[in-house]
């Protein structure tokens, strides 16, 4: 009885034709058009991250311009050329990173004289082209520019810097991408269904997080977590890898967000313990706070300061750059997440210190106050409509996307930030601020608070108007020249010189 062996996934999905590469959609089309015109170039580079279809692209190509009845610029398949590709003596594989010395490259140029055997090109394929020496480019470079009519060369590379311009400039490049989570966990998906896996879409996210955009490793990935389990799911996933629970992370960031610096300590420890791969941790507390950040922003929740994720992710990213050369990583992520600690705890500082103030109006309790005596929603469309084009009319040292009108009465005006340090700006910039509007005719007060502020403001209005509060006007206080004076001098313990 014949032994039937196993194919691994990536082999066994290896697109056949144009129409089976995934996530290379402009470059598949240019080259389908070039094979059906006959305008294909002599030479090619083919440039990407890895797995991205580079090489499968190159081996569909030479089958397409030697096929014999091409359908739309796809090889038939059915013709004595495509039968006998895999075969074909004239389809030439190249691994320039153990062929890269000058006599492989003048080997090949004494062969590239004979016409081909059987097909109509001889077709080149040289992977990873940038390991090339200096003297095999140079010997390549007379072949690329008066090459045979019947030869195609095609190089593939992931590190096209290294390729020296002269090669470059004598090929057509492509530009293949890293294929996007979409596309990638589609065609997973497809693959799931004809091999009868199941796994969850949780579980397909994490493995396009894993490979990286690269669909060979996404397939490969897939193939070990099988020999796992027959059902993959997310902690299938997390076992296999050695990775981080979405628990322990937010138990990560709730730790930072509190203080708590034993939590965090012997939760990397543990992790540390464990073996897990530093760098696929790192990777995996990115993407987590990334999607944190971007919850916050969308305002779908708001479980921690963005001020605190800005930070800590900055830092991370700088982590996972310096861990390839890093003997002390895990050191250094402790020092992270403690930071941001740091951090988060002088904002606390700073909202607890104005909470424990007496009960006196500063000039932003003043001005949310006068807002809502006649606060209403003509005005706020109004402002609304000049804030929104407020950047063609003129200029100001802060980005108004970064704040929006949530109030106004026509004479007072309030506008939200999620950024303590941007409604800092915008409060000390608020005279230059009226200035403008006031040059559009719109005599007008501004201030600006923090989302949280805005929403406590707003709940306490509804809560006086429900039990009939009235709101009176209250006026500023004026700061007078001598009472400026002073304050310098109490500051500063200076005296006040008069520049003229």
């Amino acid at each position: 009885m014949a032994e039937t062996s196993y194919r691994v996934l990536y082999r066994k999905y290896r697109p056949q034709i144009f129409g089976e590469v995934i996530g290379q959609n402009t470059i598949v089309t240019a080259l389908k058009q070039s094979v059906k015109n006959s305008t294909f170039a002599h030479a090619y580079v083919f440039t990407g991250p890895r797995g991205t279809g580079k090489t499968s692209t190159a081996k569909i190509m030479a089958k397409a311009i030697n096929c014999e009845s091409p359908i739309d610029g796809e090889p038939c398949g059915k013709c004595q050329s495509c039968i006998n590709f895999k075969t074909s003596p004239d389809i030439i594989e190249i691994d320039a990173a153990s062929n890269n010395g000058v006599d492989e490259i003048r080997e090949l140029r004494t062969n590239i004289a004979l016409a081909p055997s059987s097909s109509k090109y001889k077709v080149y394929i040289i992977d990873e082209v940038h390991m090339l020496s200096a003297g095999a480019f140079n010997a390549l470079l007379k072949t690329l520019e008066e090459p045979p009519s019947h030869v195609v060369f095609i190089l593939a590379t992931t590190e096209v810097y290294k390729i020296p311009i002269t090669i470059l400039s004598r090929c057509q490049r492509l530009d293949f991408k890293k294929i996007s989570e979409n596309d990638m966990t589609n065609y997973l998906k497809i693959i799931c269904q004809k091999e009868k896996i199941n796994c969850t879409e949780e579980a397909l996210d994490e493995i396009y997080n894993l490979s990286e955009g690269c669909l060979r490793d996404a397939l490969s990935i897939l193939d070990q977590l099988l020999k796992s389990s027959s059902e993959i799911n997310m902690d299938t996933v997390l076992e296999r890898y050695e990775l981080i629970s979405t628990k322990t992370i937010d138990e990560l960031l709730s730790a930072t967000k509190n203080g708590n610096v034993k939590t965090i300590i012997e939760t990397i420890d543990q992790l540390m313990t464990n073996g897990y791969n530093v760098q696929r941790l790192i990777r995996r507390l990115i993407v987590h706070i990334e999607k944190e950040c971007i919850n916050i922003k969308l305002k779908n929740q708001k479980k921690y300061s963005y001020q605190m994720l800005k930070k800590l992710i900055f830092s991370l990213n700088e982590l996972y750059t310096e861990s390839r050369i890093n003997d002390n990583t895990y050191t250094m992520l402790k020092i992270a997440f403690l930071d941001s600690i740091e951090d988060e705890i002088k904002h606390e500082n700073v909202r607890t210190t104005v909470t424990n103030q007496p009960k006196q109006m500063d000039i932003i309790d003043i001005r949310i106050n006068n807002c809502f005596v006649e606060a209403n929603k003509q005005a706020l469309k109004q402002l609304l409509d000049f804030w929104n084009n407020f950047d063609k009319k003129t200029k100001i040292d802060i980005d108004i996307n970064e704040y929006k009108p949530v109030a106004s009465s026509g004479k007072y005006a309030i506008f939200v930030s999620e950024d303590e340090s941007l409604v800092d700006l915008f409060n000390i910039k608020k005279e230059q601020i009226e200035n403008f509007f006031q040059k559009s005719n719109m005599a007008i007060k501004v201030i600006s608070v923090v989302e949280e502020r805005w929403m406590q403001e707003k709940n306490k209005y509804k809560e006086n108007i429900k039990r009939g509060v009235k709101y009176n006007y209250v006026d500023e206080p004026v700061i007078k020249p001598k009472e400026e004076d002073e304050t310098i001098k109490q500051i500063f313990d200076d005296e006040i010189v008069e520049v003229s």
